[in-house]
């Protein structure tokens, strides 16, 4: 029963919890406020077919986010399956949880200032993903 350190994939236990929530919340600020004055800021760049790798995350992405992910699960385990791979995140009962509440910090985040809106991009919208069933047969899931 430790506190995230949001700024960074590990925790300091030497920290005090008041100034660790103290930290947190300037972070908080920072991601949705200060680093976030546009969607693409926010949430990030489009990655279409033939872009290069990486173009981009928005604030969110990796903080609160990835750390989130790295930070939950216990790294013993075999594979080091935990939410911290991709493989084996959504195996674990807070990735749903976690997802909501990014899900919740965007809808904080369109709140702040008229600007803040959805996206439009029909690539954006309209993206599809492929996973595997419980019968590993591929699966087409669309976003919209």
């Amino acid at each position: 029963p430790v506190l995230v350190d949001l700024d960074s994939s590990g925790f300091d236990t030497n920290i005090p919890r008041d100034q660790q929530i103290d930290e947190n919340l300037k972070i908080m600020y920072r991601q949705m406020i200060s680093n976030a004055k546009k969607t693409l800021l926010f949430l990030g760049q489009p990655y279409r077919a033939g872009d290069q790798p990486d173009p981009g995350a928005g604030s969110l992405e990796n903080v609160p986010h990835g750390t989130v992910h790295v930070w939950t699960g216990d790294p013993r385990q075999p594979n080091l399956a935990d939410m911290g791979n991709f493989f084996s995140a959504a195996r674990d009962p807070i990735f749903f949880a976690h997802h909501g509440n990014i899900d919740r910090l965007w809808h904080v985040w369109r709140g702040l200032r008229p600007s803040n809106t959805d996206f439009t991009d029909p690539d954006w919208l309209d993206a599809a993903f492929l996973f595997y069933d419980e019968e590993a047969r591929p699966v087409r899931v669309r976003v919209r």
